[in-house]
């Protein structure tokens, strides 16, 4: 392969393979075009805004995307890296037919170029391959993880695929003009419910060279979501080494701050653990004239009505045949479609879904509920 584009690995995780489905987390991994040593990484969950798609697949939940970037807001982010890049993949057909789907819905003209797919070079399933060629994979269905085991795979691969020559991409993407975050799915665990779900980091393209340096080191102090006292004594001299001022820096504190709070209130539900977490993290970077949102007053499993009209939506450990036999047991009336006189709750595995019934319940002002709750609620011994 000439040297003269820059090789990125590409990996998306998706809700399906058609031409409605949405990505729902990637990666790029930037490769240095002489080396092919890797010099940048980027990845991010993202909100298809609908459902998941596969989580037994992908592992990737509703409420792991809620606060999550949508396409449209990283696009930037994304264009930037593979404009005038060589794009590497296993499996390029698909990470490529995923994306070209998604910049042709924001109208943005994409020629994704010629690739190089490791797939077609190895004939193996990604795990396999790696395993053959002893190529550590943290995890499977991971974005970032993918894109890292195919950097390596490409890296012994190189030989072959410079014979079938390339082509790179020519993306006109317009310049991003507002502040980006993202959401990386290390920072969200999902047994631990969703109060770490919005633990971000912040983006912002069009600030000064120095701010933006700043904000890189803040993203990475708060990947765990606190500042120590020695990291705050770090930031606090990097941002005088940049010469930037004490206004410069709590103007870019808050504006991190309110990228945080706008991912959250996304849904139009703000949970304790969301409430909790923008709190503490308002009080680590000093911010005390932004507006904390305040909790949302949500329904009590214990108060539904007998003889109240119950939909099902999205898989838990639960089949729907079980939910509705629970409900019909306890006295409720299931039904199969949210309607704005037609049901009165919406019981769904994850309540921060955006499925097309999770949606109509929002639309029609029917309370969502978890399945869990329910069951652990109604469920007869």
């Amino acid at each position: 392969m000439p040297g003269t584009h820059t090789p990125v690995v590409i990996d998306v995780e998706s809700t399906g393979f058609g031409k409605d489905d949405r990505i729902v987390e990637i990666a790029l991994v930037t490769l240095d075009p002489r080396t092919w040593a890797t010099i940048d990484e980027y990845d991010t969950l993202i909100n298809p805004q609908r459902d998941v798609g596969p989580t037994g697949v992908h592992g990737i939940t509703a409420s792991m995307v809620e606060a999550a970037p949508t396409f449209t807001e990283v696009i930037g982010a994304v264009a930037g890296r593979l404009n005038d890049s060589v794009l590497v993949a296993h499996n390029l057909a698909f990470d490529a037919r995923m994306l070209g789907y998604e910049f042709q819905r924001c109208g943005v003209a994409i020629d994704l170029g010629a690739g190089h797919c490791t797939l077609r070079e190895t004939r193996q399933k990604l795990i396999e391959a790696c395993e053959d060629r002893e190529i550590p994979l943290s995890r499977e269905h991971c974005a970032l993880a993918d894109a890292r085991a195919t950097a390596e795979l490409a890296r012994g691969l190189r030989p072959s695929m410079r014979k079938r020559g390339s082509m790179a991409a020519r993306i006109d993407a317009p310049p991003q003009r507002v502040a980006a975050h993202t959401l990386r799915r290390g920072l969200v665990d999902v047994d631990a419910g969703r109060m770490h779900r919005i633990v971000c980091r912040a983006v912002y393209p069009d600030c000064d060279e120095s701010v933006r340096e700043y904000l890189d080191m803040l993203d990475w102090v708060l990947d765990d979501g606190i500042i120590d006292a020695a990291e705050q004594a770090e930031i606090r001299r990097l941002a005088r080494d940049l010469g930037i001022s004490d206004q410069q820096r709590a103007d870019a504190h808050r504006d991190y701050l309110n990228c945080i709070i706008s991912a959250a209130l996304r849904d139009g539900i703000v949970s304790a653990g969301e409430h909790e977490l923008i709190a503490r993290i308002a009080i680590q970077l000093e911010i005390e004239d932004v507006a904390i949102p305040e909790k949302t007053s949500m329904p009590s499993v214990a108060t539904i009505q007998k003889g109240s009209r119950i939909c099902f939506t999205g898989e838990s450990m639960w089949s729907k045949d079980e939910l509705m036999e629970i409900a019909e047991d306890a006295g409720f009336v299931p039904v199969p479609s949210v309607t704005k006189k037609g049901c009165d709750v919406l019981v769904a595995a994850d309540v921060a879904t955006s499925s097309g019934k999770a949606k109509a319940a929002r639309k029609w002002s029917v309370p969502i509920l978890s399945a869990d709750d329910f069951v652990e609620c109604y469920k007869c011994d």
